[in-house]
């Protein structure tokens, strides 16, 4: 069994900052993954991952001098992406939906946003209807929590309840979608 070499960061970043683009090329090729799979699970949208991924990149180029340990670059790079979230969600909350005609103004324009292919999805005009289906306070909670990029932690202290109970409130949702959506397609003749 061959033992994979941990990469030298340190080198990457020394290179990197004297003005090395293939070095920070090399530091993208081995954090895309990691650094995508943080904000997929952060935010709704297929292309704002893309966008917070790329800008987040773009920023840590920008400002590799202020990195003091290229030990922490991977941590350092989803601070930066964090922080873009955070600013993301923010310009989204100015539209915070407030009732279910809210929301559903909201996915409208969600949905003028994606491609002609993505529209036509049967699965997500399913979804879309079986989103307002839901309670308020389901709406509520799936929007915080998968289009505002609210982590659970901060779900238990808004709400006042335990880990647990929005964990389950979560699932819940999450199944009567999963089940909502089935119902739709076998209607329709669905697959």
């Amino acid at each position: 069994m061959t033992k994979q070499l941990k990469p030298d960061y340190g080198s990457l970043i020394t290179a990197a900052r004297r003005g090395d683009s293939s070095a920070f090329t090399e530091l993208v090729s081995l954090q895309q993954n990691k650094l995508r799979a943080f904000i997929a699970a952060r935010t709704y949208l297929a292309h704002d991952v893309d966008d917070i991924a790329q800008e987040s990149f773009v920023l840590a180029f920008n400002k590799l001098d202020e990195l003091e340990d290229s030990a922490s670059f991977s941590a350092w790079l989803c601070g930066i992406a964090h922080n873009l979230l955070r600013n993301h969600h923010r310009k989204q909350r100015r539209m915070e939906p407030s009732c279910p005609s809210r929301l559903e103004a909201l996915i409208d324009e969600q949905e003028q946003e994606l491609d002609e292919r993505e529209l036509e999805s049967y699965h997500g005009t399913a979804l879309r209807a079986c989103l307002l289906k839901l309670s308020h306070e389901a709406q509520e909670l799936i929007r915080m929590h998968y289009l505002q990029g609210w982590a659970v932690k901060e779900l238990t202290e808004k709400l006042g309840v335990k880990h647990s109970t929005v964990t389950m409130r979560l699932h819940r949702a999450r199944q009567w979608l999963k089940d909502c959506i089935k119902s739709a397609a076998e209607g329709e003749g669905g697959e």
